[in-house]
């Protein structure tokens, strides 16, 4: 069956139940009074927050711009207390932000565009993602990002288990989300890995993604070409890798609404109004 067909008979019930899992929590959240729209339902209070953020940016652009980048993403007070605490946040937070960026930029014009240029020539250009100078440079910098997040990742488990902190406190749920990332993170390695050193695979598509050519793999898919070194000698079914990486990561996906990765989103907005209630008091002096 088409990898294609399958996968998105996965991914469509996965998205749905993401999305049924952050409006759940959101419904949540909207439980609480909200100035000036006490008596207002869920969804207008919505409507009310996106107006008024909306409002709000516009007003100040480059202000928020800057606590986006420096407070949000760089956590920058962070920094001020602990560098490896700070780097292993910042890596995890970078990371996941760039390569989600940079995966739905190649995805949406080595997929969709790509597709749509057979019937509407404007689109054209796209090809230069696909199979042009565009595509090492998008295959390089995902490949990149994703290692951040793995070096991230290992960071934060060698701080959480062996440093140890005395104000650390580890819960068994944060045990299982970072060894679930980092299994996510080294099945997808290893999956380039074994392509890599298995050119069949490529050839008989048994994977979605087109690739690059094999000579740029070294410094493309610098990581993944190093583990293909390991690998030549090793057979393991194709097919069983793919479904051993996907699964989980839809599985992880769905469970994040549910779980401390939330905070990706909360912690974000917080931030923001934290900030922004300081710049008003500090305004009012």
């Amino acid at each position: 069956m088409d990898k294609h067909l399958i996968f998105y008979a996965m991914f469509i019930p996965s998205l749905l139940l993401f999305f049924w899992g952050m409006g759940f929590r959101v419904s949540l959240y909207l439980q609480g009074t909200l100035r000036g729209a006490e008596d207002l339902t869920p969804w207008g209070k919505i409507s009310i927050l996106m107006k008024r953020s909306w409002r709000s940016f516009w007003l100040r652009p480059v202000w928020y711009t800057k606590v986006l980048i420096t407070d949000v993403i760089f956590h920058r007070r962070l920094f001020g207390q602990s560098f490896y605490r700070w780097l292993a946040h910042t890596l995890l937070v970078f990371g996941f932000i760039a390569t989600f960026t940079v995966d739905m930029i190649k995805g949406f014009t080595t997929g969709y565009l790509v597709e749509w240029s057979h019937s509407i020539p404007f689109l054209s250009f796209a090809h230069a993602f696909e199979t042009g100078p565009v595509r090492p440079f998008l295959d390089f910098f995902l490949e990149f990002f994703s290692f951040l997040i793995l070096v991230g990742c290992v960071l934060a488990i060698v701080r959480r288990f062996f440093i140890r902190p005395d104000q650390l406190r580890t819960e068994e749920e944060d045990s299982v989300t970072l060894m679930f990332i980092l299994y996510l993170l080294l099945s997808g390695f290893f999956i380039e890995g074994y392509r890599i050193a298995h050119p069949e695979v490529v050839v008989d598509r048994v994977y979605m993604a087109n690739f690059t050519p094999a000579s740029a793999n070294n410094w493309i898919s610098f990581f993944g070409y190093f583990l293909s070194l390991f690998l030549k000698d090793v057979t393991i079914n194709p097919h069983f890798l793919w479904y051993a990486h996907v699964i989980p990561s839809l599985v992880w996906f769905v469970y994040i609404p549910h779980s401390k990765l939330l905070h990706i989103f909360t912690s974000s907005a917080t931030v923001i109004l934290d900030r922004s209630k300081e710049k008003l008091l500090t305004s009012r002096r």
